[in-house]
């Protein structure tokens, strides 16, 4: 395995993964690592999860992106420090790819057992998600007491997402608001 960043096309899948997320994460709260790995390419980036409120930041070849997912005013905001500018979208039913879920439109989900991931008991999901020109399937694992997934795995596409050292408690407000005097692009 070797340190490489996600490219373009990495971070649009890991974006569409995110728009797969968002209802489940209402009641928890905590903050991560996130490890994502997209074939040879290792990603590491931070996720803060609060009432619902999702943020994730990514450090790649051209600087910092931060996601906040706002199901509250029905708005994802992406955000780029080195251009002091977002860029808003609607949030719809799926959330943006830096965030694991059970897509709601999934053909087929089936429990398939529990194990213990990152110190969470976690269900584990066998599920078949729509995808390109075949449908893919993925392996989930949603923590119990988070009542959020903290883990995917597809094997046809070499991808893999997960939460590492979980923190649980409350996250400070300002995590979810657009950063004062960004202009949007």
């Amino acid at each position: 395995m070797t340190d490489k960043t996600l490219g373009k096309p990495g971070w649009l899948l890991v974006l569409a993964v995110v728009l797969l997320l968002a209802g489940s994460a209402a009641a928890a709260q905590f903050s991560a690592q996130m490890v994502v790995q997209d074939g040879e390419k290792l990603a590491l980036g931070k996720i803060f999860v609060q009432d619902g409120k999702m943020r994730q930041e990514f450090n790649d070849e051209e600087g910092q992106t931060i996601t906040i997912v706002r199901p509250d005013l029905k708005k994802v905001w992406v955000i780029l420090p080195r251009e002091h500018g977002y860029m808003e979208l609607p949030l719809k039913t799926k959330l943006p790819g830096q965030f694991i879920q059970i897509p709601p439109d999934a053909l087929a989900k089936r429990l398939v057992g529990k194990e213990t991931v990152n110190g969470y008991e976690a269900e584990k999901y066998e599920v078949t998600a729509p995808g390109g020109r075949e449908p893919e399937r993925q392996t989930i694992w949603m923590a119990v007491k988070l009542g959020v997934a903290i883990k995917l795995v597809s094997r046809e596409k070499n991808f893999s997402m997960e939460y590492r050292s979980i923190t649980e408690g409350p996250q400070h407000e300002s995590l979810f608001d657009l950063p004062p005097g960004y202009k949007k692009l």
